[in-house]
């Protein structure tokens, strides 16, 4: 099954290789469009559960919201 590759700042899948030369001379680096993040480190997720992760992220917002 393929995966998803979203940002560690925002957990939204908005990522695009920063570099051309990433990953030969060096360690890939990514790009967020999303929220300008920069870096080496992604997560690496299945579709199921990155639909599981937006549904649990509506609720808890909806929570916070009756407070």
């Amino acid at each position: 099954m393929a995966k998803i590759r979203i940002c560690p700042k925002c957990k939204k899948p908005k990522l695009k290789s920063a570099m051309n030369v990433s990953g030969w001379l060096a360690p890939g680096m990514y790009e967020c469009r999303e929220c300008g993040y920069v870096g080496h480190l992604f997560i690496d997720i299945d579709p199921k559960d990155f639909e599981n992760l937006k549904l649990n992220e509506k609720n808890n917002f909806n929570e916070k919201e009756k407070e």
